[in-house]
């Protein structure tokens, strides 16, 4: 790990935030299991906290110790991840109650983006992602447009690196409502015709 890594890592560790690319936009996040953390992003978005934040995961090593997928959702996840899809799923306990709803789930994705996928594998646990944007804001792609109260505010470690997030649509929400059946809680980068494909019934 080099040195700019573990500063990275220290800084989720300690239950700072961090602002770092995704392969659609940047994101805000911490670790998922740090409630005073995931709280700070809250604040900081001026985000309703009975509103759940998603979550990423590294890899399918990390999938299977904090998702408790189901058959179909799991099948799914199969299919599309790592990728922009991200799937209403049961999570640890240990992940932040404000990261979560009353039951327990949490819109979750494996990001392909190189940087995310490493920062997350490298904290060792769920990150969450919301966009780096005040609530209602659009989402931004470069980091010379991030928003600088947003960064002082919420006083974050800002990842500037490349590749930067392609930008475009937004991952897909979905959630699993039968046996081969979902419904799109919001349309994005993975089509209803992809989830077709793939033997699902894609209803909006």
């Amino acid at each position: 790990m080099s040195r700019q890594h573990e500063v990275e890592v220290l800084e989720l560790a300690r239950g700072g935030l961090v602002i770092y690319p995704t392969e659609t936009f940047y994101a805000l996040g911490c670790l998922a299991t740090v409630h005073q953390a995931v709280e700070k992003i809250i604040s900081a978005k001026g985000r309703p906290a009975d509103k759940p934040l998603p979550l990423i995961v590294s890899d399918w090593e990390m999938a299977e110790r904090f998702l408790r997928l189901t058959n179909a959702e799991e099948e799914l996840a199969r299919k599309f991840w790592p990728g922009p899809l991200s799937i209403v799923a049961e999570v640890d306990p240990r992940v932040s109650p404000l990261a979560k709803d009353h039951a327990g789930r949490s819109a979750v994705r494996m990001s392909p983006h190189v940087i995310a996928a490493r920062l997350c594998r490298e904290a060792g646990a769920p990150l969450v992602s919301s966009s780096a944007n005040r609530s209602g804001r659009p989402p931004v792609c470069r980091p010379d447009e991030l928003d600088p109260e947003l960064v002082r505010d919420s006083g974050a470690l800002v990842i500037a690196s490349t590749p930067w997030p392609g930008g475009g649509l937004p991952s897909t929400l979905v959630k699993i409502v039968g046996t081969n059946s979902l419904r799109i809680l919001r349309a994005g980068a993975i089509s209803a015709e992809e989830i077709i494909a793939a033997g699902f019934e894609a209803l909006s």
